[in-house]
């Protein structure tokens, strides 16, 4: 007993990667590897925030002076933490997107929504703390002024940076053609039965 075989038929991606992914994936690692540059410089400047800020609160009391200290060094290293394991999360989504992964592709745009309002709560949680610090011989005041000029400046750039480069990231995905992004579906012949392997005539001939 034999059954005709018909090769099945497949539609696939373009072999050719897009343009925009090239560059929305180029643009996510340089984002990774930016924050955690951010990241690492916050680190690196913590100690000296610290003394400044501990000798500006000589009069203050102890136990809020170290209260204070304890959430910088503890907001520094989960900074640095995150901005690690982002490096790692935007290559691995980078990697995908030059693949032609659709689920890439969408990790990139979750990644961007949240980054994009990561971002905005950032700018705003800066805004408000500076109208907060005005007021002389505060504990608050006394933090600002113990970080380098222009720091807090520098947190609102980094922060508007990092919302323009993911709206830009969602949308270079958004305009690349979504036939890259398709998977190769296997397409049965009519008339055939799809079995483990090969393919049968469905009105099982025999010879």
């Amino acid at each position: 007993m034999s059954y005709a075989v018909e090769q099945s038929t497949a539609v696939a991606a373009p072999r050719s990667r897009p343009n925009f992914v090239t560059l929305a994936a180029a643009l996510l690692i340089v984002m990774g590897v930016a924050g955690l540059a951010y990241a690492v410089a916050t680190l690196a400047v913590t100690p000296g925030v610290v003394a400044r800020f501990r000798a500006a609160a000589a009069g203050a009391d102890p136990a809020d002076v170290d209260g204070f200290v304890t959430v910088l060094w503890v907001a520094a290293a989960v900074a640095t933490v995150l901005a690690i394991i982002l490096v790692a999360l935007y290559v691995v989504l980078a990697l995908g997107l030059r693949r032609g992964s659709n689920a890439a592709r969408i990790g990139a745009w979750v990644v961007s929504g949240l980054g994009l309002l990561a971002g905005l709560g950032a700018t705003i949680a800066v805004l408000v703390q500076r109208r907060g610090v005005n007021a002389p011989g505060m504990l608050g005041t006394a933090l600002a002024d113990a970080y380098p000029g222009g720091w807090i400046g520098l947190n609102i750039a980094v922060a508007v940076a990092q919302m323009a480069g993911y709206v830009l990231v969602a949308v270079l995905l958004m305009i690349s053609p979504g036939a890259f992004f398709r998977r190769s579906v296997p397409a049965v012949p009519s008339g055939y039965v799809a079995g483990p392997g090969y393919a049968w005539p469905s009105d099982r001939g025999t010879a």
